[in-house]
């Protein structure tokens, strides 16, 4: 829901969503395994393809990995990984209709957060070069280019 308030489309109707998922179903078994399907048959009554350029459920890094977008009413969407993941990338990701920044969740590799940024620019420039000494130290076997 959070993803679609983002998107900036009309909630849909969820009573009505589930009366329809429900048709023709006789039992909660059937009920069950009609279920997983929910989600899909929301997202094609709010056309889905217009939804993932909007809103993408996933982001895909300079390294070709991708991360899921995390959404919160009332809060930016946000993004985690590694921190190696994000070499190479100069400008923070920016997803919606107002090409909103997204709060970038920066992970040491035993996947905690080291920094959390929604400006990665000025991350690189003014705070990579002191978390690269401490993360040095901690993680020897990783590369921490001076330049990623």
């Amino acid at each position: 829901m959070a993803r679609v308030q983002f998107a900036g489309f009309e909630p849909p109707d969820i009573p009505q969503a589930l009366k329809d998922l429900c048709q023709g179903l006789r039992s909660f078994n059937e009920l069950k395994n009609a279920a997983t399907n929910l989600v899909s048959l929301l997202e094609q009554k709010m056309v889905a393809r217009r939804l993932e350029q909007i809103a993408p459920e996933r982001v895909r890094l300079p390294n070709g990995r991708q991360t899921k977008v995390h959404y919160e009413t009332g809060k930016p969407p946000w993004i985690a990984s590694r921190l190696q993941d994000f070499f190479g990338m100069r400008e923070t990701p920016r997803i919606g209709p107002g090409q909103t920044p997204v709060v970038v969740h920066l992970l040491a590799p035993n996947q905690r957060a080291v920094q959390t940024t929604s400006d990665l620019a000025g991350f690189w420039e003014r705070l990579y070069p002191q978390v690269r000494r401490e993360l040095m130290r901690r993680y020897p076997r990783h590369s921490w280019p001076e330049r990623p």
